[in-house]
């Protein structure tokens, strides 16, 4: 059923698309307040299938469960059919597979405990295990009861092609692609323009999981949100920009009042100047004759020193 359903998708599609060119474009009184890329650019380029195993047959499917040992997990290229498993990495500090791996509900689906591995040459003690049997000789009874005894796993390519060609598992990824990409449109759809956008995709074709449906429930909602986002983008623009213009004028205020006391500059008045960041000196003004103004200083030397009258600023 779900092979029939992916057929029925990918032929309601093809028929439908003529017919969605010639809709008309999304409204412009849509508010997008999302910076999430467009809905119409999923483009899938590989798809997970499962391969479940029964017997000795092999079966594809969009689901399964790896923690099931007669399930196995792969992606497949659509373009050129290539195949990769996909186990997990070791856990943490290990860098060989160990027998006790083989329990999938504990260390997860690994190379170690995968139908498409083969133990190398040097570890057949291990697979012997690995494979629940025992033989007498090959393992001591505290190997046997640890389950720490270490082997390395290669690739078994012919065992993967087997699997893959029975079960069509190539075919079906690429018969599965459109089912794929109209639901990862649908997730991927948050913003109402991409909500509309999916609508505007799929209406017309075949709709088997009702998602057209359920995109029309949310656009509302989702147009409610895209508005308030947007208010509040112009709020915050708005405080900004206020928040800049009060710098502006605190900065312009601040540099009329030090022109005005430098212009206003006498005897006896006191005076700082920085001669670096952090590091205020400060002094008398004995005589000024612009642009230089004659300063004693208290706690540099020379004590006595003429300083231009736009470095001097005003004690705190």
């Amino acid at each position: 059923m779900r092979r029939l359903s992916c057929e029925v998708l990918l032929v309601g599609l093809l028929i439908g698309i003529p017919a969605l060119a010639q809709q008309s474009p999304l409204p412009e009184s849509i508010v997008d307040g999302s910076t999430a890329p467009s809905s119409r650019l999923i483009s899938i380029r590989a798809v997970t299938v499962y391969l479940h195993r029964a017997g000795e047959r092999w079966s594809a499917s969009l689901e399964g469960d790896v923690k099931d040992t007669a399930t196995e997990k792969v992606e497949v290229t659509l373009a050129d059919g290539s195949l990769r498993v996909l186990t997990q990495p070791l856990p943490k500090g290990s860098k060989l597979c160990l027998t006790k791996m083989k329990d999938r509900e504990q260390f997860g689906y690994l190379e170690c405990n995968s139908a498409f591995y083969s133990a190398n040459k040097g570890s057949s003690a291990a697979a012997t295990v690995l494979r629940g049997v025992l033989s007498l000789g090959i393992l001591t009874v505290s190997d046997a009861a640890s389950g720490n005894t270490g082997f390395t796993v290669s690739l078994d390519r012919q065992a993967l092609d087997a699997a893959v060609s029975e079960s069509k598992a190539i075919e079906f990824a690429r018969e599965s692609a459109p089912l794929i990409e109209y639901r990862k449109a649908f997730e991927s759809a948050i913003s109402a323009r991409q909500l509309s956008e999916f609508i505007a995709r799929y209406e017309g074709a075949p709709d088997p999981e009702s998602l057209v449906v359920k995109a029309k429930e949310k656009l509302p909602l989702a147009m409610e949100q895209d508005e308030a986002r947007a208010k509040q983008k112009l709020e915050a623009a708005a405080r900004q920009a206020e928040a800049q213009r009060q710098q502006e004028i605190q900065r312009q205020a601040e540099s009329e009042a030090l022109r005005q006391f430098q212009s206003k500059l006498q005897p006896g008045d006191r005076v700082k100047i920085m001669r670096t960041r952090y590091a205020a000196f400060h002094g008398l003004v004995i005589e000024v004759k612009p642009p230089l103004a004659y300063i004693q200083w208290e706690n540099i030397t020379p004590p006595m020193q003429w300083v231009r009258v736009e470095q001097l600023l005003p004690p705190p």
